[in-house]
This record gives structure tokens, C-alpha cells and sequence, in this order.
């Protein structure tokens, strides 16, 4: 069985990409612009943004989460790690509580609030995920997660 050829050209058939259509960053950074811009105006209703929800459902699964395990794992500098947190305390969703065992290192906690809106963010989540992938069958989710994990997992370390 013969498969299509998808390609961009398709979309403004009139504009000569000059091999523009073999750049995966393009195709990549279209695709979460895609992804996000529309998760945002879904959020918006909750006052948070995407990467604010990843951070609650973090929080979440580990209490008394570090920001500089946020900034590992999302791969960005603290600061920004910083501004997100911020928010979400202003927001009340979220405190940043000393530790008790180091007084120095601080430690996040869900609200009540915070995991109301975590809960209604998952669900906005997965309506919105299962729209813009229904299109793709369960083995190419799965093969797109494995490739993008290989991306990640590979990816050279932040600066």
C-alpha cells in the first residue's frame, strides 16, 4: 500500500519553500505553536499558562518540589523557573514553604486552589491533546512520544 507524500507545499501551493519543507525545527516549532496557542485560550478561563500547569502537576506528584528540579527539567534558566512560580504563588495556587531540614532551600506545596485547578487543567488537556491528535493511531502517538523522548534525552545539556 502506497502512502502519500504530506508536505507543506500543499498548504500554499503558489509559495516556493526552496527546501524550507526539510527544516524539522520548522515543522517541530509549528507544531507546538499549534499545540500551545490553542492550550492557552483553553487555560486562560483558569489564569494559567501550560508551562504553569506542568509545574503544578509536578508539585503535585512531589510535594515539596525544588525550583531547581523545575529548571532541570524543563531545561531553563531559574529565573524564568522564578517568574512561573511567582505567578502561581500571586494566583494562590502554590507556596513556597523553607524546608525543615534546610532552612535555606525552599520547597513548593499545592493549594486547595491549586489542585482544583490542576484537575480542570488535566481535563482541558486531554480534550484539547485527543482533538489535534485524532488524526494519529495509537502506534504513532506511541512512535511520536519515542521520538520525541530520544530528541529530549539526547538533546546536549543547557549552558
Amino acid at each position: 500500500m502506497a502512502t502519500a507524500v504530506i508536505n507543506r507545499q500543499s498548504v500554499v501551493p503558489e509559495l516556493d519553500l526552496d527546501d524550507l519543507d526539510s527544516v524539522l525545527g520548522l515543522h517541530i516549532g509549528t507544531v507546538n505553536t499549534l499545540f500551545v496557542t490553542r492550550l492557552e485560550k483553553r487555560l486562560d478561563t483558569m489564569s494559567v499558562t501550560p508551562k504553569q500547569v506542568a509545574i503544578l502537576w509536578l508539585v503535585n506528584a512531589n510535594p515539596g518540589l525544588k525550583q531547581t528540579d523545575l529548571s532541570k527539567f524543563f531545561q531553563i534558566e531559574r529565573p524564568t523557573v522564578h517568574q512561573f512560580v511567582r505567578q502561581l504563588i500571586k494566583n494562590g495556587f502554590v507556596v513556597n514553604e523553607p524546608s525543615k531540614l534546610d532552612r535555606r532551600a525552599g520547597g513548593l506545596w499545592l493549594t486547595d486552589e491549586g489542585r482544583e485547578v490542576l484537575a480542570r487543567s488535566r481535563l482541558a488537556i486531554a480534550e484539547h491533546e485527543m482533538e489535534l491528535t485524532s488524526k494519529l493511531t495509537a502506534r504513532e502517538k506511541s512512535e511520536l512520544f519515542r521520538i520525541l523522548m530520544k530528541l529530549y534525552l539526547t538533546a546536549p545539556a543547557k549552558d
